[in-house]
């Protein structure tokens, strides 16, 4: 999850300067470093010293240089943030962990200032708990001392052991320096967690690269912000075949305000460049279907229809549409389509090639559904079309048996009659159009044995009748899958480079227990085998009907590259531990989640805080208010007030105004979060944390105590909060936080 910069002072070096015995000497070596830094920059912003053998070589040199010198003065102020005391083959060095590492040329390897990057291989020593490693040149390494360094504005202002073997081994500093950064206040931005990565979170982070993983936590456990984290350690040179280039992969986000909040925040950790999305309208976008309206019509059912068999029908329709297997459905039927469309037809056209006497390029029918038959067979990304006239190119070529000067003309000349022959194989194939006549059709829905009769009967049912559709061109969420299904197998499916396609290199996804299996399976066809990282909670599920009812369904389609496949293949990695909340807050969150929650309890950083606060028995707007107030008079200055539904905050908003408070309304994707105090409802508060949250209408009435998705939502609204927490209700406050 998003977690809040600090905005608050750490300390003063005053307070910590007399209490370690080393400060002076630290002070000294940071003085020293930021002058080796400051050197450094100005030797790359002379531009007569970058001077190339000519002018355009020295244009060349000087801009890199500049560039160079423009990513370390960004670091400046907080060189690193850490030390390692080593020894390896008998000697002894420290080493100092930064965001960027630095080597200082000018004071020579054994004296310089150097920095290690924290996504380097010997950077990840700052954070796990094991004290020996095996160095790529020479014996057994062997951690002495790890030491937390807080630096800002050039200044040391902390120092604190975390380990030391000279006294005693560990020292509970780690757990010191973890409490103290949760303690502080919030943003509306996200917090760089390199300097306080806990052991399971870098672990999670460095999982092999070519490995799908999906790292399983609880609200809080910084699922998020270690997903984004291991985006940038995959771009790292280390990561050698599997290193990621930035504008190669994509960020998919649940919904446009987290996708908003995620590319403010990317550029922080140093990757500027990477697209970030919804599933939504990378698909749309993929289809070529930007206007198309999407609609979630399942879940306006779901919340307005109290007929419980067609709530349960539509559920279980919308969950059959994501299955995996819909995907071979799609194949079967399209596969089907294509071969009768070949029936009849042939290929016959006269070719010119300067020098030898006219020849004929003919192809049968049984000869172009064998080559076809080989195109299926193949699965290309390019999609069916594409592969089918590269293979009949190709066959075109190695029959005439023609130059490579000679290839264009060939080209050339069968360009009109492939055009016309691949029109009329695979004609009126669009996305939309294919699946919809798929999903309407019984014989179709059955060529692929997959399905049973009562699952095509589900299938073709149609429980969200009284649901209106728009006006405008429209596609249902739950349909999506299926259609961009048809085009990956049709027209092909993963990354735009001009007119082609190629893999992504990699992909994450945030809130991925609401990915349907099928998004999953076509995500992991468009992107580089085994790079893909999902982070998601099973027990936050607020879209069920389209999430998988287990990660052993995702873990089914997701591959490993074959460099990694030893290692089991797809993983699930769980983080057991929340960061966000207090003591008193995790403790309620855990009181509603242990009412669905089958899992091991979730264990809570030991930070203590205000008591949860409650008002009842009065008007809704005034407690609100009242509360709001006192949050605000506790220090926080982001505070959200989460509702059950959009109408509802579009209503408080307006009421708060006679309380004298303002709240900014965030009811629809579009809106932004900046901070400062806002009201939302909870789906788009999900993914987003607060220092202080209150839950609105915060009652059975509102939250249907027998409905377990009801307890889920209320668990999502009561877990926004980093150190206060107010659960309002006119009436009496739900029994789970009353």
């Amino acid at each position: 999850m998003p977690v809040a910069q600090p905005t608050s002072p750490r300390t003063t070096p005053s307070e910590n300067a007399a209490s370690h015995p080393e400060f002076a000497h630290e002070e000294g070596r940071l003085a020293g470093t930021v002058a080796a830094m400051l050197h450094q920059i100005a030797v790359w912003e002379d531009r007569d010293r970058n001077v190339g053998a000519d002018l355009e070589t020295s244009v060349t040199m000087a801009d890199t240089a500049e560039e160079h010198a423009a990513m370390l003065s960004v670091h400046l102020s907080q060189p690193y943030f850490g030390s390692l005391r080593v020894r390896v083959g008998g000697r002894e060095q420290t080493l100092y962990v930064g965001k960027h590492a630095f080597l200082d040329v000018k004071g020579g390897a054994k004296e310089g200032h150097n920095v290690v990057s924290w996504d380097s291989e010997v950077g990840s020593l700052f954070y796990t708990q094991s004290l020996n490693w095996t160095p790529r040149r020479g014996g057994l390494g062997t951690i002495r001392r790890r030491r937390q360094l807080d630096v800002a504005a050039k200044q040391l202002l902390r120092v604190t052991d975390l380990y030391d073997d000279e006294a005693g081994g560990d020292t509970g500093g780690r757990e010191e320096v973890l409490i103290r950064r949760l303690q502080e206040q919030s943003t509306a931005g996200m917090r760089d967690v390199v300097e306080t990565l806990q052991p399971e979170q870098n672990e999670a982070m460095r999982a092999p690269a070519g490995t799908p993983i999906i790292i399983q936590g609880a609200a809080g456990s910084g699922k998020t912000t270690i997903g984004f984290h291991r985006l940038a350690w995959m771009m790292n040179a280390e990561r050698r075949e599997h290193r990621a280039r930035p504008e190669a992969c994509m960020v998919l986000m649940p919904n446009k305000v987290l996708a908003a909040y995620a590319a403010r925040v990317l550029p922080d950790l140093g990757i500027p460049a990477v697209p970030v999305t919804t599933p939504e309208a990378w698909a749309v976008g993929l289809l070529g279907l930007e206007k198309l309206e999407v609609t979630d019509r399942t879940l306006t059912l779901l919340l307005t229809d109290h007929d419980n068999a067609r709530r349960a029908l539509a559920w279980r329709r919308a969950k059959l549409l994501g299955d995996a297997r819909m995907l071979d459905v799609v194949r079967a039927h399209i596969q089907t389509k294509f071969l009768t469309a070949l029936q009849g037809q042939r290929l016959q056209e006269q070719i010119e090639i300067p020098g030898r006497e006219p020849v004929t390029f003919s192809q049968t029918e049984q000869e172009l559904h064998a080559l076809l038959l080989d195109v299926f067979a193949a699965d290309p990304l390019s999609g069916y079309r594409a592969a089918f006239r590269a293979v009949l190119e190709a066959e075109a070529l190695a029959r005439l048996n023609v130059s490579e000067a000679q290839e264009l003309g060939v080209l050339r000349q069968l360009s009109v009659p492939l055009t016309s022959l691949l029109g009329r194989v695979f004609a009126s194939t669009t996305p939309v159009t294919e699946a919809r006549r798929l999903l309407g059709s019984a014989e179709a829905l059955s060529v692929s044995g997959l399905l049973n009769e009562r699952e095509i009967r589900l299938l073709l049912a149609d429980p969200l009748q009284s649901i209106p559709n728009p006006r405008r061109a429209h596609a249902d969420v739950t349909e999506l899958p299926v259609m961009l299904a048809v085009q990956a197998l049709t027209g092909g499916i993963g990354r735009q480079v001009g007119r082609t396609l190629e893999p992504f290199d990699h992909v994450v996804l945030d809130e991925a227990q609401d990915y349907s299996p099928l998004l999953y399976a076509l995500l992991a066809r468009a992107t580089r085998q085994g790079h893909l990282t999902a982070l998601g909670d099973l027990n936050q599920g607020m879209h069920g009907y389209k999430g998988p009812s287990s990660w052993e369904a995702v873990l089914a389609v997701l591959p490993a590259s074959a460099g990694v496949a030893s290692a089991g293949g797809a993983r699930v990695l769980t983080l057991s531990r929340t960061y966000r909340s207090t003591r008193q807050i995790t403790e309620l969150g855990a009181r509603i989640a242990s009412t669905y929650n089958r899992a091991a309890d979730v264990v809570g950083v030991d930070r203590d805080g205000a008591e949860v606060q409650r008002y009842s028995g009065g008007v809704e707007a005034a407690l609100i208010a009242r509360a709001v107030k006192d949050a605000q008079a506790a220090g926080h200055e982001n505070v959200a007030i989460v509702t059950r539904r959009a109408a509802d905050a579009d209503r408080l908003s307006t009421e708060l105004h006679d309380h004298d408070t303002d709240a900014q309304p965030i009811t629809t994707q579009e809106h932004r979060y900046r901070g400062g105090v806002v009201i939302l409802p909870v789906n788009l508060a999900k993914g987003l944390e607060f220092s202080a949250a209150i839950v609105a209408n915060a009652d059975a009435d509102t939250y249907d105590e027998s409905t377990e998705y009801e307890r889920r939502l209320l668990y999502v609204s009561a877990s926004r909060a980093l150190h206060w927490l107010g659960v309002v209700s006119a009436g009496e406050l739900h029994p789970l936080v009353g």
